[in-house]
């Protein structure tokens, strides 16, 4: 609105659709479609721990009503039935109340969201103050911790779906994780302008990472330290030593081996297609649920994916579960267990609340087989908690999560099969004795380069 004794028509400033997009308000539409996913998850956690609560209260209470039973000849049905009537209404209408009110408050934040989208009406509705303001507006956090905000949302949020991610993806929940490519939290577009945007310098030779279980691509920082440049993920390190690109995987680590690896390979062709320059090797490097991502896409390879049965040279997996973990096992058996009896059902059921993703690591893809008819070069990397690996910790404990035996286990007698004691399983991601290994295996079809005077220069001889 014009200034008090201006007497010419106020200008009404509309947004240009090639203007750069600003946000309105302190939070991104993204942003809010993800506090709206995380209210409908809470409803529908509300309503499966009241289920629980429910279960339990009625397996305590069956106890009592059918000893009551026999004795009186079951005079004390009608009670039971009273009583079970009155407490499956109440915790009904607490079940349903709770997940309406977490729902509407979705719900309602949604259509805040769309009614204020149409930024066009009601930025001439206020006369063109309100992109004056928005676009005079300070940002609310230097970008530096406004990054690693984000960072921690992104890491709690693949966390998250590693745990129900499956729920997340049938519900079509927006916290659901987008699989995809991303460099610094930022999903890359896999078109030729995309990828040629993203990598202006891009190496005619990939190495592909895959994280593991609850994880995202930040988890190959987890040991970086500033001050040592040894800590450097290995991306930046083989980056540095060879004339390659490192590409990051991001999946929802609470789906299937099988959904993910097809997802994978779909999305790896079309980098190789769409690649600033030609592909001429890929390597994939997996730690954990990774590696049986990576090797189940490898696996899946046919006459119609020529394009990377040509390139993919070698998959590296870290501390990987082929013939499954005892901590999945452990959970399975113990919901078998418990629901056995009336009295654990509930408890039973609230470990049965497991993503389809931990439930594939009781048994993973079982010892691994050249049953895929390429030539790529398998490399299983096992580890230790104890001082060798020669200890019985080894097929107990193993690196704390995987037991040595399965992380090597291979009966085509073909993989490279590598032990390492003392280490847990995430010093996996980043620690300098697996680090010699994998320069090893990129070398096998690339020579380093040599660094003088600040250049790289290849070596020649």
């Amino acid at each position: 609105m014009g200034k008090s004794g201006d007497k010419s028509t106020p200008s009404k400033a509309t947004p240009s659709s090639s203007a750069p997009k600003k946000s309105l308000g302190k939070y991104s539409d993204e942003t809010i479609g993800k506090v709206a996913g995380s209210l409908r998850l809470a409803g529908d956690t509300f309503e499966q721990a009241t289920s629980r609560v429910h279960e339990f209260h009625r397996a305590v209470s069956d106890m009592p009503f059918k000893a009551v039973g026999v004795a009186t000849v079951s005079a004390s049905k009608p009670i039971e039935m009273i009583h079970n009537e009155v407490t499956d209404i109440v915790y009904d209408v607490v079940k349903d109340a709770g997940k309406g009110v977490f729902r509407g408050a979705a719900w309602l934040l949604e259509q805040a969201t769309h009614s204020l989208g149409s930024v066009n009406t009601m930025n001439e509705a206020l006369d063109g103050e309100l992109m004056e303001h928005a676009l005079h507006a300070e940002a609310p956090l230097p970008v530096e911790m406004e990054n690693k905000v984000n960072r921690g949302l992104s890491m709690f949020n693949s966390a998250v779906n590693g745990l129900i991610g499956d729920h997340l993806a049938a519900t079509r929940n927006p916290i659901s994780v987008k699989a995809g490519f991303y460099q610094k939290g930022k999903l890359i577009e896999l078109t030729e302008d995309g990828l040629k945007k993203q990598f202006p310098q891009a190496q005619a030779n990939l190495v592909v990472f895959v994280h593991g279980l609850c994880g995202n691509e930040d988890a190959w920082w987890f040991y970086y330290r500033k001050e040592d440049p040894m800590t450097l993920p290995y991306g930046l390190k083989l980056a540095t030593a060879f004339d390659v690109t490192p590409l990051y995987l991001r999946y929802n680590t609470g789906l299937s081996f099988e959904s993910n690896a097809r997802n994978f390979k779909r999305m790896l062709k079309k980098v190789v297609k769409n690649w600033p320059v030609e592909v001429k090797n890929v390597t994939l490097i997996g730690h954990s649920m990774g590696g049986l991502v990576s090797r189940r896409a490898v696996e899946m390879l046919g006459a119609e994916d020529q394009d990377l049965i040509s390139v993919i040279r070698d998959v590296v997996s870290l501390g990987t579960p082929h013939e499954g973990s005892p901590l999945a096992r452990i959970a399975g058996a113990g919901e078998d267990l418990l629901s056995k009896f009336e009295l654990t059902k509930p408890l039973g059921k609230v470990l049965g609340v497991r993503s389809t993703g931990i439930r594939g690591l009781q048994n993973g893809l079982g010892a691994l087989k050249t049953t895929d008819g390429h030539n790529v070069g398998f490399h299983l990397f096992g580890a230790t908690m104890a001082d060798s690996t020669g200890s019985w910790i080894n097929e107990t404990l193993g690196d704390g999560l995987v037991q040595m035996s399965s992380a090597l286990a291979d009966e085509s007698g073909k993989a490279q099969r590598l032990a390492f004691a003392a280490k847990h399983h995430m010093n996996l991601l980043n620690d300098s004795d697996i680090y010699v290994q994998l320069e090893a295996v990129i070398r096998q079809y690339l020579k380093p380069k040599l660094q003088i005077e600040g250049k790289d220069l290849r070596k020649l001889s």
